[in-house]
């Protein structure tokens, strides 16, 4: 057989080719990849290997599909965006119980951010080369790999951060352009809505603005001077700008104080409530397991430690030297302002761990007498953007010979992942940290036999995963599903056909603990399932 190829088409494909700019083949090399890693994750079932990972995808479900649905199924603990992104997607239950639906959303804002850090590096440099390997230098992070098949909120909060400082820069760079400063504001609306440390992010942009618009020559002047004063336009341009910004990205945090007070009655819930990272925090400090807890030297070790890990030390070093180097070279009067823009984010996460506000357990550091060794490392992949960004900056500034040594690095990065000497830190943490979905025998045993009716179960507690149980969302009865919940604490039998009791979680400390209830338990219930930390009880 003859095949035959017609040289005009070749040649209309190549050059087709060579008119797209670097940035086009971005998108597309960065969905190539979330496909292939999604796939081998689940492949792997790795999707849904964190905890947290589960919970977010429950949290969409029940909004949609519960004995209880409605918005008020978000909760008032974590940030509502990641879950309402995830709702047309878990609604079908294979996604959901996969976690694909969490795949698609995650992998979604892999590919925005891919895109924008190749942008963001262009408006930096001018260089489309540079730009290019930036964006590859993030896309073939193996940690962002796996975090972008997962359900977990960092990349989207990674997205929304990076849409928001590009637009940002941009408006810096002409200030002329108010769209850039409205779009920068909006996403920052976005990225406050997602985790809080946007909230962290906006502020600091506001603070920003303040800084480079504040009109200095004036406090020079006399208060008499300054009364006299006819010419007030730099005053109003601080005021507008700084007005105009904080007025579209603040109200994402009115929004979330509302609504905590509508359907929690207190608008610092978040804050203080016994599912609070603060009231999590609490008790590590009481074990005295917090290291880092006001000791600043402590709190920047964990998080450049931490960073490192999850930049991969080869593209980390690299990505602190172009920093360096933007710093000492460019003299640019705005680099500073875009240095702190960039690098807000371990800011943000010293000060978290300096004040007990977050905790982060690694290897090597934390002491092994501690219960655990590993447990919050991916806060470490939001410094991805920021290594990846100076990557690209530093590339562009070097001769030959560096580009070429930049080049090879950055594939003996991925050489050393290849044959396991540098650990994707992050799935680590997912698979046998502290972060991890456990998985009891209790898990299998009701997969294997549960047949009709409502489950009643403390799900803060993770005792068996819903999705890995083959139980129906609607048929779960949690501490959101009023008045359910509350009533079980009562009459247990008057809902539930099955209770799962967990050692010390509230249904086993309102239910199991009290002589009366438990009386009443097995009056109306039989034991089917016993282990030393949970027990299983069916209606008879």
């Amino acid at each position: 057989m003859e095949i035959r190829i017609n040289k005009n088409w070749l040649d209309k494909i190549a050059h087709w080719v060579s008119e797209r700019d670097l940035g086009f083949w971005i998108p597309t090399i960065a969905t190539l990849f979330a496909i292939a890693a999604d796939y081998y994750f689940y492949m792997h079932d790795r999707i849904v290997a964190y905890g947290d990972a589960e919970s977010h995808l429950n949290i969409a479900k029940r909004v949609v599909d519960s004995l209880t649905p409605g918005f008020a199924q978000l909760g008032g603990i974590w940030l509502p965006l990641p879950h309402i992104l995830l709702i047309p997607f878990v609604k079908f239950d294979f996604l959901w119980r996969s976690g694909l639906a969490g795949s698609i959303v995650s992998g979604a804002a892999f590919v925005i951010a891919s895109l924008f850090i190749y942008k963001a590096v262009l408006s930096l440099t001018d260089s489309k080369t540079g730009s290019f390997l930036a964006s590859l230098a993030f896309i073939t992070n193996p940690n962002i790999l796996y975090l972008q098949a997962t359900p977990m909120t960092e990349l989207t909060l990674i997205a929304f951060y990076i849409l928001s400082s590009y637009y940002f820069i941009e408006f810096i760079k002409n200030d002329k352009r108010l769209i850039y400063i409205i779009a920068s504001a909006f996403f920052g609306f976005c990225a406050a809505l997602s985790r809080y440390d946007g909230w962290f992010l906006i502020c600091f942009e506001a603070l920003i603005l303040g800084l480079v618009y504040f009109p200095y020559e004036d406090l020079r002047k006399s208060l008499g001077e300054l009364l006299a004063k006819k010419n007030w336009d730099r005053w109003y341009k601080l005021e507008g700008i700084v007005i105009l910004f904080t007025t579209v990205a603040f109200f994402s945090i009115v929004i979330w104080l509302g609504w905590d007070k509508l359907i929690l009655g207190d608008p610092l819930y978040f804050t203080h409530s016994e599912f609070s990272a603060n009231a999590q925090q609490q008790s590590w400090l009481a074990r005295g397991e917090l290291p880092a807890y006001h000791n600043i030297w402590l709190s920047v070790l964990y998080y450049f430690i931490t960073s490192m890990s999850n930049v991969g030390v080869i593209a980390w070093l690299i990505g602190l030297t172009g920093f360096i180097a933007y710093l000492i070279y460019n003299h640019n009067s705005k680099k500073w302002v875009i240095s702190l823009l960039l690098g807000n984010v371990f800011l943000f996460y010293v000060i978290t761990l300096y004040l007990g506000q977050s905790v982060i357990f690694i290897p090597h550091i934390t002491p092994p007498t501690f219960d655990w060794t590993l447990f919050n490392v991916r806060y470490g992949v939001m410094m991805v953007p920021f290594a990846t960004i100076f990557i690209g900056y530093l590339f562009t500034r070097i001769k030959l010979g560096g580009k070429a040594l930049i080049i090879l690095l950055l594939i003996a990065r991925l050489g050393l992942y290849y044959i396991g000497y540098s650990k994707v830190i992050s799935l680590a943490d997912g698979v046998t940290g502290l972060s991890s979905a456990k998985r009891p025998d209790a898990e299998t045993f009701i997969r294997n036999h549960y047949d009709t009716g409502l489950v009643l179960i403390d799900d803060f507690s993770r005792t068996v995963s819903v999705i890995r149980s083959g139980i129906p969302m609607q048929k779960i009865i949690y501490i959101g599903n009023k008045p359910y919940w509350e009533e079980s604490f009562k009459a247990p039998e008057k809902y539930a056909t099955w209770i799962i009791f967990q050692k010390n979680d509230a249904i086993w400390k309102n239910i199991y603990e009290p002589d009366p209830m438990r009386a009443r338990l097995y009056k109306y219930f039989n034991k089917v399932y016993e282990s030393p930390d949970i027990l299983i009880f069916r209606k008879q």
